[in-house]
């Protein structure tokens, strides 16, 4: 059978389908009534149908006025409107054999940065972190006594994630080295913060450095 032969049966075999089975089943389309007797026309009529919507949609932010001198609007949760843009900066903590770092970034309340640190080129587990938060000395009178936030803790090499501070003060990490010997963790971070400053050191139990919160 040449070629063209064979593309003619196929396509009067694909017609055929069509008729008899798919306009049956898809549509509830039947001329033939073939889909009747092969109980195919059933299936169109219990297919689900989709939902109409019957609500109205509304938007949660007041109508655009190109009359104002100035438009200044935003959700709270949604979008937090800041002063200066967001700082972007790549920090080397290096830390010693059997040493300890803290480096906090001081944070008013309801601001966010996104972060990722790793250990660089670690030999063994990498660093014991906790992530967390206190307020400053100043409101520490307006909570418990001693109280700070976790907002993570664990042992490994690297971590990445987005943070968003409950309340104005200190937040940031503390790294313990598990390693044998002196290493060096990347933080890289992007967002809103004030300043931010290694606040405390030890090697080997031994505090070196230590400022006031």
């Amino acid at each position: 059978m040449n070629l063209p032969a064979k593309l003619t049966i196929a396509s009067l075999a694909g017609g055929v389908l069509l008729v008899v089975a798919v306009l049956p089943a898809e549509y509830g389309i039947d001329p033939t009534g073939m889909g009747q007797t092969l109980g195919l026309a059933a299936m169109a009529q219990e297919a689900p149908q989709p939902a109409t919507f019957e609500g109205e949609l509304s938007f949660n932010v007041g109508e655009y006025d190109p009359t104002a001198d100035l438009i200044n609007e935003s959700v709270q949760g949604l979008i937090h409107l800041e002063d200066a843009p967001f700082h972007s900066e790549v920090i080397d903590i290096n830390i010693e054999d059997f040493g300890e770092v803290e480096h906090k970034f001081i944070m008013p309340a309801d601001t966010t940065f996104v972060y990722s640190w790793e250990v660089l080129e670690a030999q063994g587990d990498g660093v014991y972190y906790d992530f967390h938060g206190h307020p400053s000395s100043e409101d520490a009178v307006n909570y418990p006594e001693g109280f700070e936030m976790a907002y993570a803790k664990g042992e490994g090499l690297t971590q990445s994630g987005s943070f968003t501070t409950p309340f104005a003060g200190y937040h940031g990490f503390y790294f313990l080295n598990i390693e044998e010997g002196p290493i060096t963790v990347r933080l890289n971070v992007s967002g809103y913060w004030n300043e931010h400053k290694e606040m405390y050191r030890a090697i080997d139990g031994e505090v070196v450095r230590s400022e006031d919160f």
